[in-house]
């Protein structure tokens, strides 16, 4: 069975101390990052970095920092119903379980905002994989706080690729729910 972990980078408000700068006035989606993957053997056949021009020519000094995307990254970006029909395209292509992996649980939820119906494909609720975690912990006595590159370490994973880029994200993510259900398997 094939999954999809997914990520998303989005820029801030300008009512957010950290990006007095934006031009935007609600957060805003400028990077869609996902992973068709498969368990036991941990295997990737798909990854993909989709980087979506929120309407606006610049980013916030602060995100920009964060994510490493620029001003033309996102001018050259495309509109954000391109980048979801993308990743309909690889689940239905890939023929992957509907239920969407992430880490932590806004980035669906911020997704339908954005797009509506278009995520229906998905259902209501996606599988939070730092939930899984905060279990897997607790029952082996683990921190169970922290971001998804703390967590890995405690696990024993080791981090793959640059921190706030959707794609690099959703990939320790899918690495994350490999080591959860490998743990959880009955052998």
């Amino acid at each position: 069975m094939k999954h999809i972990a997914f990520d998303l980078e989005l820029e801030r408000p300008n009512t957010e101390s950290e990006a007095s700068d934006s031009l935007l006035t609600e957060e805003r989606i400028i990077q869609l990052g996902y992973v068709v993957f498969s368990v036991d053997p941990f295997r990737v056949y798909c990854q993909n970095s989709i980087v979506v021009n929120p309407g606006v020519s610049k980013l916030s000094g602060f995100i920009k920092k964060l994510t490493g995307i620029t001003d033309l990254d996102i001018q050259n970006g495309v509109p954000l119903e391109y980048a979801v029909d993308t990743l309909l395209y690889d689940a239905t292509r890939f023929e992957t379980y509907r239920v969407l992996k992430q880490w932590g649980g806004g980035d669906q939820d911020c997704l339908k905002q954005e797009v509506g119906n278009k995520m229906d494909y998905f259902g209501r609720s996606g599988c939070n994989v730092k939930h899984l975690y905060q279990i897997y912990a607790e029952a082996n006595g683990l921190n169970r706080s922290g971001g998804l590159k703390k967590c890995l370490r405690r696990c024993g994973l080791e981090w793959e690729g640059k921190a706030h880029n959707a794609m690099y994200d959703a990939l320790n993510t899918a690495k994350m729910y490999d080591f959860l259900v490998n743990k959880m398997r009955d052998k």
